[in-house]
């Protein structure tokens, strides 16, 4: 009698148990995917950081082959994304940019400096001319001791205010 009952009951256990272990009550969430939308996430200092970049980009002033997809005469998104800033940088001052490549195709060298002309004349219709040149970028680059009062800089909590913002290019600055 009891291993009939046994025999009855084992069977709707296990099929209830299964049942059970199948069912997820919560949905399941992805670890490495970002919420819709830009909700805030941006930090309250990004606005220095933003400037201080600008500046680092009008003492470079330059484009290199990794702005271009390889092999090929197109702009990728970083490129896109660098013109872009680089144009409305240079809007009331125009100047030069200096394309940086270690590419010995001069077709392919011509094409990308005539992309970027190109692309540049879209983005910023009616702005003063910004040249593309073939050249080793202007900046005069950084010691290690500016680089590690930078770096002190860069890790202190308070925001720095105007020492960030860029005030406007210098005529003749890129020239």
């Amino acid at each position: 009698m009891f291993r009939t009952t046994l025999r009855m009951i084992l069977p709707s256990i296990l099929a209830v148990g299964m049942l059970a272990g199948c069912h997820d009550p919560e949905p399941t969430i992805t670890m490495n995917a970002p919420p819709g939308g830009d909700e805030g996430r941006r930090s309250t200092v990004s606005e220095y950081f933003a400037y201080h970049n600008d500046q680092g980009m009008m003492a470079d002033r330059s484009i290199a082959d990794m702005h271009f997809i390889a092999d090929s005469e197109h702009l990728n998104g970083t490129g896109e994304a660098r013109l872009e800033r680089y144009a409305e940088l240079l809007a009331t001052s125009g100047g030069k940019l200096y394309y940086d490549t270690k590419i010995s195709d001069a077709m392919l060298v011509d094409a990308r400096m005539r992309v970027a002309r190109e692309f540049l004349m879209q983005v910023s219709p009616g702005s003063k001319r910004v040249e593309i040149v073939l050249g080793m970028p202007r900046g005069r680059g950084m010691d290690a001791v500016e680089s590690a009062a930078g770096r002190g800089v860069a890790q202190q909590p308070e925001a720095r205010g105007p020492a960030y913002h860029l005030t406007g290019a210098v005529e003749g600055a890129g020239d």
